[in-house]
């Protein structure tokens, strides 16, 4: 008979509980399908890189799991308190607790599993629209159908099971403390309120703003663009996303009440239109429920933080490339080795230009005595590279970049842009080279450097006089040719002139780890693969955290209108109109939606500018990052919009059932 119950329960769950039924169909869909990425050898052929998201998956799937589990939790105890009263009527009929229990823990078991069986079908279709963004973003010809395997249906069971035992060990525990009395009056207790008194709420609530603002404060004096050197900052990061995280626990705690207590003592408000009605019928949540508002909170703030990340580091794209290899193959070998690498490249691509240049040594180091930009070691190995400025003016052109004059007497230094602010405020106004030349420091550029120009982190361009007696360092080939090149053509020079490519270190230990050689299609697949791998995970994380704050609040919501059916049904008898009814159901849900939502996309664009801060030297414009923001908050809020649709259209259909 308990088993028919179980059955029959299922199915009214199905319809009373669809969108968290929904939710946690698509979370496992999700689940599946990058299961199925990450453990398809066709994929992982692709790109080394993707080997990485392969073990990447395990930690995020991590968090992911923690979220869910949170979700189904709560929902599965909301279940048990709503529905408290038939199990303490059950028990007074004679039915042993311990068959009650088994029979709702069964219905939840049954629904978990009504929902993973719904997701295999749906994850393995994700996962082939996955693949055909895969090979785009690889610009690859040929499409990977991705295949079904037996490790992608052990590793989602195993993430079941792990969040059901969890969910119904907590629910069995639920279940053998209550009492027959404690079944029969739970849904009708009152949860207890957070804050015990106005003065108590009002402190909590200045304590977390200041909290907040201290923690910004700190994000913002660190995160500057010489972030990179400073040892300190992971830190100050975590001390930074602690105090936000109680920042948000504790403002969600007291706000609500705090507004509530602002409309309330307004006479204006308070009886314009429906007010006090919607302000009656928030209050008991805005008091009790601040702590799952914080959860909810920090979920968004999270996801929104995701969904920046991921717009961010698709807008580095480009600098990625040009900084790391702006011609197509660059190569740093002995001279008389360079030959044989045009060669190969020949063989299988049409070369449009290539050019040779050297880069000299000037002992005397007297930039890398005086900036921090590498560590000095003070013996004689140290040195600055120098390069000519014929050299470096035809680089330019190859890039299709003005060139540059200088006199005799002057010099400029060339380096990354992250360096600048350094390099202004110490660098000489004068360098002597080691070879007696006197030269005046004209200028400190960023325009035309690239990360293989040299084996250092800066360059002397000087007059080509000026290297004269200066010792050669290294000697560097850069060719661009008419095709793209691929992977391909770095693994042929691997095999083929590995005598070239390896490195004997001081122990006389063999190192090929092949730096001397940058292949432009090689770099395109490993960014696109790391871009890929980035997006992938900040939309999957973002996508569940918004969903699962949907999904409670609108759990939340449609209970309040099973149970409070009645307040509707008096309206409608005082002569209330439906649209006015439901206008008023909008707006309470409105309230209910927006009240996790505000601070932390406050909270966001305080978050974001710092780290537009370090960015916007390699974004497109300073201002960019406003774009991806505005962007980021919309595509959150049509997530969360279709889950305040939904949630309407079912409160309106619970109160119509009166």
């Amino acid at each position: 008979m308990l088993g028919k119950l179980a059955v029959r329960n299922v199915k009214r769950s199905v319809r009373d509980y669809a969108i968290y039924l929904i939710t946690i169909i698509i979370s496992f869909s999700l689940i599946f399908a990058l299961n199925l990425i990450s453990t398809s050898e066709e994929v992982m052929k692709l790109s080394q890189g993707l080997y990485t998201f392969q073990y990447i998956m395990y930690g995020i799937n991590a968090i992911v799991l923690g979220v869910i589990c949170f979700l189904i939790n709560y929902t599965t105890k909301f279940i048990f308190e709503k529905r408290s009263k038939e199990f303490g009527i059950y028990s007074l009929l004679g039915i042993k607790k311990r068959k009650i229990n088994k029979m709702f823990l069964l219905e939840s078991l049954l629904l978990g599993f009504v929902a993973l069986l719904v997701s295999m079908p749906i994850g393995f279709a994700i996962s082939q629209f996955l693949s055909i963004f895969i090979v785009k973003l690889l610009e690859l010809p040929q499409a990977i159908f991705i295949k079904l395997n037996l490790k992608s249906f052990i590793l989602l069971f195993i993430y079941f099971a792990l969040i059901y035992l969890l969910v119904l060990w907590r629910a069995n525990r639920r279940m053998k403390k209550s009492s027959i009395n404690d079944l029969l009056t739970l849904e009708k207790q009152n949860e207890k309120k957070i804050t015990k008194s106005k003065k108590h709420r009002n402190i909590i609530f200045l304590l977390s703003v200041a909290l907040g603002i201290i923690a910004l404060f700190l994000w913002n004096m660190k995160l500057k663009p010489q972030v990179f050197q400073d040892s300190s900052i992971m830190n100050i990061v975590l001390i930074c996303f602690v105090l936000l995280i109680i920042s948000i626990y504790g403002v969600m705690i007291s706000v609500g009440d705090f507004i509530l207590s602002v409309v309330l003592k307004n006479k204006k408000i308070k009886y314009s239109k429906d007010n006090l009605f919607i302000a009656r019928t928030f209050s008991a949540k805005a008091k009790t429920l601040g702590f799952v508002f914080g959860t909810l909170s920090m979920l968004i703030t999270l996801a929104i933080l995701f969904l920046n990340i991921s717009s961010l580091n698709k807008g580095l794209y480009d600098y990625q490339i040009d900084s790391n290899s702006p011609f197509d193959v660059a190569v740093t070998d002995k001279k008389e080795h360079l030959k044989d690498y045009l060669d190969i490249i020949k063989e299988d691509y049409t070369i449009k230009n290539d050019f040779v240049y050297d880069i000299y040594k000037d002992k005397t180091a007297t930039i890398l005595k005086t900036t921090p930009i590498s560590d000095y070691k003070s013996d004689e190995s140290v040195f600055d590279p120098v390069i000519r400025l014929s050299d470096y003016n035809r680089l330019l052109e190859l890039r299709g970049q003005e060139k540059i004059s200088l006199n005799q007497q002057e010099c400029i230094v060339l380096s990354e842009i992250r360096f600048k602010n350094d390099m202004n405020n110490l660098m000489p106004n004068k360098i002597v080279l080691s070879n007696g030349t006197e030269l005046k420091l004209k200028d400190f550029t960023t325009n035309g450097y690239w990360a293989r120009i040299s084996n250092e982190y800066y360059n002397i361009v000087v007059p080509d006089s000026a290297v004269s007696g200066l010792e050669i360092d290294t000697s560097h080939l850069v060719v661009n040719t008419k095709e793209k090149t691929k992977t391909e053509l770095k693994e042929k020079m691997k095999t083929r002139l590995k005598e070239y490519m390896t490195y004997i270190d001081e122990n006389g230990e063999e190192d090929d780890t092949y730096y001397n050689v940058v292949v432009k299609g090689e770099l395109i697949e490993e960014t696109n693969t790391m871009t890929m791998i980035i997006s992938t995970i900040c939309i999957y994380m973002a996508f569940i955290f918004i969903a699962s704050v949907g999904t409670i609040i609108a759990i939340q919501s449609l209970s309040d209108s099973n149970k409070y059916k009645y307040r509707y049904k008096v309206l409608s008898n005082l002569g209330v109109r439906d649209e006015n009814i439901f206008k008023t159901v909008r707006k309470q849900l409105l309230i209910l939606f927006g009240i996790p939502v505000v601070y932390p996309i406050i909270l966001n664009l305080c978050l974001i500018i710092p780290i537009n801060n370090i960015y916007k030297i390699m974004l497109d414009s300073n201002t960019i990052y406003l774009s991806y923001f505005i962007g980021t908050l919309v595509e959150f809020l049509v997530i969360y919009a279709v889950y305040y649709i939904a949630t309407y259209f079912s409160f309106k259909r619970n109160i119509k059932e009166v």
